[in-house]
This record gives C-alpha cells, structure tokens and sequence, in this order.
C-alpha cells in the first residue's frame, strides 16, 4: 500500500498514513468519513498544519477538509455567521466585513483554519475578550458512530465538549460563530524598558482593546519573530486601539503605526521565521508572579536561550478543554530556536509553570500527564464520556492523544 508523507509548518512533527483525501465538498468528506468508520479507520485532519503537536498524527486516512471554505450564511441581525470548517482565518476577513461583521478578537497569525484554531483553543490578547473557541455557537461534525450531528445551544453541556476538542468528537465541517459589528484598528506598537511595562501595565490593559508584549532576555532575543531593534531587559509591546472604520485598500501608516480593517491588522508577520512554540496559561490574578518567575528562571538557569517571553490575556469561558475554562487567563509563551537541544528549558519553563496551575495551547508543545490533565480541567471527566460516546471505537485518537483521553 503507498503511503502518504505529511509534515507541519514548524518541521518539528511527520508521519506516514495509508490514505491521505481532499474531498471536494461536504457530501464527499462525510462519504469518506462514514467509510472509515464502517472499516474501522482512524480519522484525523490536518488543519493548516500550525500545531506543534502530534494532534494530526493518524496512520490510516488523514483528512484535508480545505476545500470546504468560505461563509455559508450570515445574519446581521443575529451578528452570527456560519461558515466552512475548512475555512482559514484570512479568508474569513473580507466577507464577514462587507456583511457588516468581525472576529472580535484574534491572535498574531492568521493561517490557520477556523476549525483548527478552535480545535486546539486559539486566541488573541484582550481581557474582554475570549478565544476564538468561546464564539462557537454550533458546530457539524461526524461523529466515531459515522453520524452526522448538529451541536448547538440546545445542548450546552455537548457544546461546550465540542468548542476545545482536538477533533476527539469528530471531523468538523462546519462552524456557527457569534461575531460583533465590523471594527477597525490603529497599532500603537512601542518599545519600553520592562520596569516602565510594569509601572503601565494596569493602566495599559485597560486602555488598549489589545495589549501584549514580548520581553527580550537577550540581545538577540528579538531576532527569533523579526521584531527589529529591541535592547535585552526591554520588551516589544503590541498595542492596538479601536477606531473608526478604516476605508477600503492597503492599510494606513507604516508596520508597527497601521490603521486598517482590524482582520489586516491582527497578523503581524510574527512567522516569517520557524521556531518550536511553548505556551501556558495561568489564572490572570497570577499573571505578574507567574512572568517574574520565568524571567528568573531565563536569566539565571538558561542564559544562552534566545526566546523572548511573550505575554497575553484572555477573558474566561466554558469549554471543558479551553485553557480558560472557569478563569480570566494569561498566557505566557517561550520558544525553541530550531536546531539547538531547547527540551531542557522547555521542560523547565513547564516545572516552573505547573506551580500556577498553568493549562496549555494545545497546538504547541507541552508536557502533561493524564494525572495534569485531569487535575488542571474541572470537566476532564465529563469531557471523557462524552467522547467515549461520540467516538466508541477511539478512531480519532492518535498515540498522543490515547494517552490523555483514552
């Protein structure tokens, strides 16, 4: 049997499958889907290949479901959209606009598709604003029993196991999502010394509708995200401020001073160069204690490492697998310079991090247990039944994933 080669954005992750298909309409990926699960297949998607992860790992048939892209239907009334699973978040921007609708809120890359960026618990920065996750109002996924089911409202408990689930319930095909009134934004982006960040930060969170920063430990520290000329001990710090709508074309002001529609305005180019991303979120009552921690950690035992810290917030939700399940959340993220043996200080960053309770992005490397899961998630037990009884043949588990939700 030929076997199909995949591989991630960051190169860190790759697997061989039996069978790898880019149905062309939804009638097909479920034909495709319903086989697999009457042979007994495991069934993974690939998404836009931005996890870091082995969430995609399958070694029967993996699924390309990028065909299925675009908005199906809109509702200004309702502010809400449904669109296709396989959708990129930049594909998304344009025709939400001219309906009168936005994102609110997204992170620094915009490649992923919707389905992914849910699945995993992608978010921006903001502390009035969730993640991407928490605007799913429904979701059509097909589920291990090869049924087609419409998750809404009208089973939250269901809804809330769906909107973080690293596709454990089943191929999403399409997503409901409630929006806002389309906004635009003025980046503010300045570099300041890290005592002036923690003079301004409360005054900075409530402020900007976006604030965010990057701490350089290093002279270099900037170079792994290409944020330009930025000293050791100062941070790069993002600010973003509504305004009025921005008129149609290329955006106003130079990189870093833009004014545009607020979907051009949230990717910063951060991804131009490859890394290997770690990221945690902790209760945002810890946030201060949480970064001294790690920059303690960075300066003391890991000087040689050139990751920056990047810090951001998150308003709490109710997704059972969500990183801010239950919590106003801030996550803070290091990296892996590819190439060098950076697991040592991930793994210390992780020990560091486990002392507030820290819960992981789940497309970017981590390192917990079953026993961490079930512990840090107050719904992990819920979550489980569930899938056993979307999924009771475990055909969308893969090795990585049977270990913590088998």
């Amino acid at each position: 049997m030929t076997q199909h080669h995949w591989q991630n954005w960051g190169g860190n992750q790759a697997f061989d499958c039996d069978k790898l298909a880019r149905p062309g309409d939804e009638a097909a990926a479920i034909a495709l889907i319903q086989q697999a699960v009457a042979e007994k297949y495991s069934v993974r998607v690939a998404g836009s290949g931005h996890s870091f992860t082995p969430v995609v790992e399958t070694k029967n048939l993996l699924l390309d479901l990028s065909a299925l892209s675009g908005v199906l239907a809109c509702d200004s009334e309702k502010l809400q959209a449904q669109v296709w699973g396989g959708s990129t978040l930049a594909s998304l921007g344009a025709p939400l606009w001219q309906a009168g609708m936005s994102i609110a809120n997204q992170g620094d890359v915009d490649a992923q598709s919707i389905a992914g960026a849910i699945a995993t618990g992608t978010k921006g920065s903001g502390i009035h604003y969730g993640s991407i996750s928490s605007q799913v109002t429904s979701l059509r996924v097909v589920n291990g029993r090869g049924e087609v089911m419409d998750i809404d409202a009208s089973t939250p408990e269901l809804l809330h196991a769906a909107q973080v689930s690293l596709g454990m319930l089943g191929p999403v095909l399409r997503v409901g999502l409630q929006l806002i009134p389309s906004y635009s934004l003025r980046e503010e982006n300045i570099i300041l010394p890290m005592e002036e960040v923690w003079r301004q930060w409360d005054f900075l969170l409530r402020e900007y509708r976006h604030f965010s920063f990057w701490w350089m430990p290093g002279a270099r520290s900037a170079d792994l995200y290409q944020l330009g000329e930025v000293p050791a001990g100062h941070c790069f710090v993002k600010l973003l401020r509504e305004v009025p709508h921005a008129a149609p074309g290329t955006p106003v002001g130079e990189i870093n001073h833009r004014t545009d529609q607020a979907w051009r305005i949230y990717p910063d180019g951060t991804t131009e160069s490859k890394f290997h991303e770690l990221e945690y979120m902790v209760d945002a009552n810890d946030a201060r204690d949480a970064v001294q921690a790690l920059q303690q950690l960075m300066l003391t035992q890991f000087p040689d490492a050139q990751s920056p810290l990047q810090v951001r917030w998150q308003k709490a939700d109710h997704g059972f697998l969500s990183a801010q399940s239950g919590r106003d959340s801030t996550s803070l993220s290091v990296s892996g310079e590819i190439g060098k043996n950076y697991l040592p200080f991930l793994r210390a960053v992780d020990s560091t991090l486990a002392e507030f309770q820290a819960r992981p992005h789940w497309g970017k490397l981590h390192f917990l247990s079953r026993q961490r899961v079930a512990q840090l998630y107050p719904d992990f037990s819920r979550f489980v039944q569930l899938r056993r009884e979307l999924d009771p043949h475990n055909l969308f588990l893969n090795p990585q994933l049977a270990a913590l939700f088998s």
